[in-house]
C-alpha cells in the first residue's frame, strides 16, 4: 500500500493528495507536523527526506520526496489513460516541464507568504505579489487564450495533467497568502474546472465547486 507521510496544511503535500484523490488511489497517511512541532525537522523524518521537504512518497521499495516528483511518478505508475502526463507526445510533455517550473517558483512565493501570515515564520517579506505577479499574469493570460481555443488546461489539453495540479494548489491557497486576486479572473475560471473534476479533494480553504 502507498504510504504518504504529509502536512494537512502543507500546500505541496495537498499537491500529491490531490492527484491521488482524481486517480482514485489510497494511501496510508502519516501526519508529520511543521508547525508548531517541526516533526519534518527531526532525525526520523530526515532520514526519509534529507532537507526535510514534505509531503513524501513510499511505494514498495521507492521512497520519493518532492511533490512535483510525486505527481511524475502517481501519473506515469496509475495513470492507465496516459493524460495525467502524456508520453508520446513530445509537445505537451516539454510544455508540463516548463509549467512545472512555474510551480515551483510561484509555490515558493505563495507558500513562505502564507507561512508569515498563518504561523508569523520568517523574516518580514516584500509586498505579497511582487515575485507572485508576473507569474500569476502568466497563468491568467494562457489560461484566457487557451479557454477560447477550446484547449482549456494550461499544456493546451483538453484534459489536465499534471502541470494543472502542480500550478492549482498555489493558486487556490492565494487569499490565505492575502494576495489580490483580482486581476486574474480566469484563473477563477480554470480552478473552477479543476474543482469540479471527478475525485477531487479538498483541504482547509480549498473546497469543491458545484455548478
Amino acid at each position: 500500500m502507498l504510504k504518504l507521510y504529509d502536512d494537512e496544511l502543507c500546500g505541496d503535500s495537498y499537491k500529491a493528495r490531490l492527484l491521488m484523490g482524481l486517480l482514485g488511489l489510497e494511501a496510508e497517511r502519516i501526519r508529520v507536523e511543521r508547525y508548531p512541532s517541526r516533526q519534518h525537522d527531526t532525525p526520523a523524518f530526515r532520514a526519509l527526506s534529507p532537507l526535510g521537504a514534505l509531503p513524501v512518497l513510499q511505494d514498495d521499495t521507492t521512497t520519493l520526496a518532492d511533490a512535483h516528483a510525486i505527481l511524475v511518478w502517481l501519473a506515469q505508475r496509475y495513470d492507465a489513460g496516459g493524460t495525467w502526463l502524456p508520453a508520446n507526445d513530445a509537445r505537451i510533455s516539454a510544455q508540463v516541464q516548463r509549467w512545472l517550473g512555474v510551480a515551483t517558483s510561484l509555490s515558493q512565493s505563495v507558500f513562505a507568504r502564507r507561512e508569515q501570515v498563518l504561523h508569523d515564520i520568517g523574516a518580514p517579506l516584500p509586498p505579497a505579489d511582487r515575485e507572485a505577479r508576473p507569474l500569476l499574469r502568466l497563468l491568467d493570460e494562457t489560461c484566457w487564450f487557451n479557454e477560447a481555443m477550446g484547449t482549456p488546461f494550461l499544456c493546451a489539453t483538453r484534459m489536465p495533467t499534471i502541470a494543472d495540479i502542480a500550478c492549482f494548489v498555489p493558486v487556490a491557497l492565494l487569499d490565505e497568502a492575502q494576495i489580490d486576486t483580482i486581476d486574474y479572473p480566469s484563473l477563477a475560471t480554470w480552478c473552477a474546472r479543476i474543482k469540479r473534476l471527478q475525485g477531487f479533494v479538498t483541504m482547509a480553504g480549498v473546497y469543491a465547486a458545484y455548478s
